[in-house]
């Protein structure tokens, strides 16, 4: 492996929402000295909570680094209003330096996600968080399920909500890709929101 590569694994953040309706997957976290707390989208610039925060008609009170856990188990909460999981692909990774990009992080393992699917029946739909590099979230899901020996149907383009199914124990769940919430993406705020509230379910 390069010098500039090292190897990390993906700290255990993942909760379970007693129902779950939609699963948002990313790819991985930041490196940890971005963090502003121990949970997923943990960087302060990143939209992804906030958009949360106002489809659950909720604000953010814990945002900085004061009190760590009451910002996680506040993120929580709105998970457990809105029905949705949240959990990222990679549970292995070599990341290039401290870099964020998807283009500087690549999966060697990934996570359970069947497992997640398995034990929600209740789950219908699988959002993807990303599109456009070779390691994004929709790509890295892509083969992921490919991996599983999960079928799905044809896939035209990856774009911004292009909607693919797939096909798990006799069940059907449909997987739309969004765009990045991150602010490197430079897709304006309300865009988002109303993207994110079309396909929440």
């Amino acid at each position: 492996m390069n010098a500039d590569w090292n190897k990390e694994e993906h700290p255990n953040w993942y909760k379970d929402v007693p129902t779950m309706r939609s699963l948002i997957l990313g790819s991985f976290p930041p490196h940890h000295s971005k963090c502003a707390y121990p949970f997923f989208y943990p960087t302060l610039r990143n939209r992804f909570w906030k958009i949360l925060a106002d489809l659950a008609g909720e604000s953010l009170k814990w945002t900085k680094t004061d009190n760590k856990s009451k910002a996680v188990q506040e993120r929580f909460e709105i998970m457990k209003k809105l029905k949705i999981g949240v959990q990222n692909l990679g549970l292995e990774i070599e990341r290039k330096g401290k870099s964020a990009l998807d283009t500087n992080i690549k999966i060697t393992k990934y996570q359970d996600i069947v497992s997640i699917i398995k034990n929600h029946p209740e789950l219908t739909t699988i959002l993807l968080l990303g599109y456009s590099a070779i390691n994004s979230t929709a790509k890295s899901f892509i083969n992921y399920i490919e991996q599983q020996g999960i079928k799905y149907s044809a896939i035209n383009k990856l774009g911004p909500e292009t909607a693919f199914i797939i096909q798990l124990k006799g069940r059907s769940i449909e997987c739309v890709i969004l765009n990045s919430t991150s602010t490197a993406s430079r897709i304006k705020y309300d865009f988002l929101l109303d993207q994110f509230r079309r396909h929440l379910k």
